[in-house]
């Protein structure tokens, strides 16, 4: 289940602040997700010239951006 939480973020100069984080579960998903991608990109011949393309990228990158949203 992917979940946000609130960490409080001390100030430089000035008061501190909360902020919205990804929990870990998210940042893992969405790092995996990215590097599936991008591992792709550098082995594929047809992605070279367009990922636009090629269909495992364009599967790779539909599924990146599932789990930016």
């Amino acid at each position: 289940m992917s979940t946000t939480e609130w960490q409080w973020r001390d100030g430089s100069s000035g008061a501190g602040h909360l902020q919205r984080v990804a929990s870990n579960a998210v940042f893992t998903r969405t790092q995996t997700a990215y590097r599936a991608g991008s591992d792709h990109a550098q082995g594929c011949a047809t992605c070279a010239v367009d990922s636009g393309q090629c269909a495992t990228a364009v599967e790779l990158w539909s599924m990146y951006r599932a789990t930016t949203t």
